[in-house]
């Protein structure tokens, strides 16, 4: 699970900016959103099961995403390609300093009960430091730190990464040096990270698409993706992977009943899904096997542009099955960036479940939440004052009329 990320110097975003998970000690109109919405970790610890993020167009929500996405990606390809930090790092472009200063990720999170705590720098292309520590009991502490070639490794904690150290070079991870030699811990957190948190990243992206064709060709799977899409009211009979061309990939369809003027069945018809069904439908079918996936293994799904193409009434659902205490009963976590205003509810959504983003004079991205505010009523109308402002994040529009002004 997710307790926060932290992004430095990355595309619109200059300075330190971080998404918490951690729920805040607030109470909610509706009582039942302080338990159901939130996971217990311990006494201490209560993290949220899903987060929305707001903000006008260009205003960096996406890079909020992009940034976690640009993490991993970096940890689970650099050792593959020793440039690839050229190609995905994008330092804050409206500074000159910025260029001359490396890119900080870090993600705090809880794999076997054990809190950690994990990032590294980046700077055209050479990893600048890199860092893990961990609770295993009641205080933090570190497993190593590294600047630039000089490492630091606790051996009580990760003796795994001993010796290990002239192996690792400017342009990866010491993470993955680790893995590759068979560290538990690193080989843990490594698989961890790459299976235990799915994004998508854009309108066009079909990040999930192939994680569900996978799993209609299970049929326990199946079934549920067919319930969930049935529950969604698509009017879809079948989906299934189908050989359109004698040698070419297999395609997904969908199958369709025709009826008669009386409303009786006539036939099924068979078509591909990509060319016949709306881009909605699609959508909603690529999901559906992510949604499922998180839920029943307590994964962490996240989502940009959720609203784009989707009814309102689908976006609200899937929220409530994430916040929901009997279907999500593992862990999942859910956060998603989305201009939709109806999800604005406050019997749908705590405060600390509520971010924006908004560009500041000097084109920098903040991220806050509505928590941080003081004096929010906990019977406020959220939609109601966004529209109107009063939380910021939203684009100040002009005179439209002026523009055909004689």
């Amino acid at each position: 699970m997710i307790i926060e990320f932290s992004v430095k110097n990355y595309r619109s975003i200059k300075e330190m900016q971080t998404l918490s998970m951690v729920a805040a000690p607030i109470k909610s109109k509706n009582s039942e959103l302080d338990t159901n919405n939130v996971i217990k970790v311990s006494d201490k610890l209560s993290l949220l099961k899903s987060a929305a993020i707001y903000g006008a167009n260009g205003s960096g929500k996406s890079n909020v995403v992009n940034a976690l996405y640009r993490m991993l990606f970096f940890i689970q390809n650099s050792f593959k390609d020793e440039n690839l930090g050229k190609f995905i790092i994008e330092p804050f472009a409206f500074d000159k300093t910025c260029f001359t200063e490396p890119t900080f990720f870090q993600l705090i999170f809880i794999l076997d009960n054990v809190r950690y705590r994990y990032g590294f720098e980046v700077y055209q292309n050479e990893v600048k430091s890199e860092w893990l520590f961990g609770t295993p009991g009641k205080t933090e502490t570190y497993y190593f730190t590294r600047e630039g070639s000089s490492f630091k490794i606790n051996e009580k904690q990760f003796i795994e990464g001993k010796g290990l150290e002239s192996r690792t070079s400017m342009t990866n991870l010491f993470l993955n040096i680790s893995k590759a030699f068979n560290g538990k811990i690193s080989n843990s957190i490594f698989n961890d990270l790459s299976r235990s948190i799915a994004i998508s990243i854009g309108i066009n992206d079909n990040e999930f698409s192939e994680m569900t064709r996978l799993s209609i060709q299970d049929d326990s799977k199946k079934q549920q993706i067919m319930t969930f899409i049935n529950h969604a009211d698509f009017g879809i009979n079948d989906v299934f992977e189908d050989d359109i061309l004698v040698r070419g990939p297999k395609i997904v369809s969908t199958s369709r009943v025709i009826y008669d003027d009386n409303g009786d069945a006539l036939l099924q018809v068979d078509w591909p899904m990509q060319e016949n069904e709306s881009e909605g439908t699609i959508k909603f079918f690529n999901y559906s096997g992510a949604v499922i996936d998180a839920l029943s293994f307590g994964k962490t799904l996240i989502l940009d542009e959720f609203d784009a193409r989707l009814h309102p009434m689908l976006t609200k659902k899937i929220v409530e099955m994430f916040n929901s205490p009997i279907i999500n009963k593992n862990g999942a976590q859910l956060v998603f960036v989305t201009h939709d205003t109806n999800l604005l509810d406050n019997s749908l959504l705590r405060r600390d479940q509520i971010y924006f983003t908004e560009k500041n004079k000097q084109q920098e991205t903040v991220l806050y939440s509505l928590a941080d505010f003081k004096g929010i009523s906990n019977d406020a109308s959220y939609e109601k004052d966004y529209i109107s402002g009063k939380y910021g994040a939203i684009p100040f529009l002009g005179d439209f009329e002026k523009l055909f002004e004689a």
